[in-house]
């Protein structure tokens, strides 16, 4: 391929030699020129295909780092939904395909439908990673359940089992939810920015209050978003938490984003 890319850069500075030697042999003003343009061809074609080589070689090695860290997450994805398959004998093929349903039915908070939390930290990396790969937007929302709060906790599992069901059937299939201690959910929206991830929310919020229950049930978010709130997963997930606790500050019922960093 790097032969290709040099063949134009070549060829018109033979191409130059050759008019520059025709023009002094022939005394001809013009193909001096000619020549003359010929080599600013060449060297533009040369500079234009080492940078695009060394374009190619960043990219590839960008690739390789991102594959890495890629596959760091998703060993440490498996590692999790392992921990508890420890057997001590070798189990036969229907014990191991019932061991795998086990497994994935633990990767699920049983009350909400979501992924447990601690699946939270790698999920928002891993998304955080394929964002800054592809130069795209990435938004977290936390939403809290607001009449979970003090000594309520009555009926708190039920409540919960509403919210993850709202929360799925808003989120894309490319997003990813998980539940967050008793009474939160974090939601990483792919390929979302500030406006998407308030419209999603604030769909939740909606659904919510035109259910049947939803005087009683009703949520606080905080949204922050990549690149224009935080850089890293870590502080993507702090100002998001950060929004929460404006939108907590605020009463119930409400959806504050974070400041732009």
């Amino acid at each position: 391929m790097s032969d290709r890319r040099l063949l134009l850069p070549v060829a018109a500075a033979g191409a130059a030699l050759a008019l520059g030697v025709a023009s002094v042999v022939l005394s001809v003003a013009s193909l001096g020129m000619l020549a003359g343009i010929t080599g600013v061809i060449a060297g533009a074609s040369g500079v234009e295909a080492v940078g695009r080589a060394r374009r190619s070689e960043e990219k590839l090695a960008a690739s390789v780092r991102d594959t890495a860290r890629l596959q760091r997450e998703l060993d440490t994805v498996a590692a999790v939904l392992a921990e508890e398959s420890n057997a001590d004998a070798v189990p036969s093929s229907d014990a191991a395909a019932t061991s795998t349903k086990e497994r994935t039915n633990h990767a699920f908070d049983a009350a909400t439908g979501l992924y447990e939390e601690r699946f939270f930290a790698v999920l928002v990396q891993q998304q955080v990673a394929a964002a800054r790969r592809s130069l795209r937007p990435l938004s977290v929302v936390i939403f809290e359940v607001d009449s979970l709060e003090g000594p309520k906790r009555a009926g708190s599992e039920q409540e919960l089992a509403v919210v993850g069901d709202v929360v799925r059937r808003t989120l894309r299939e490319s997003d990813s939810a998980c539940r967050l201690g008793a009474a939160m959910v974090g939601a990483i929206l792919e390929d979302t920015p500030e406006a998407g991830a308030v419209w999603a929310a604030e769909r939740v919020r909606g659904t919510l209050l035109g259910s049947p229950i939803g005087d009683a049930l009703t949520v606080s978010a905080g949204v922050a978003c990549y690149p224009t709130h935080a850089l890293g997963a870590a502080e993507l997930v702090a100002q998001a938490g950060r929004a929460l606790e404006e939108a907590r500050s605020r009463g119930r019922d409400c959806v504050e984003v974070a400041p732009d960093a």
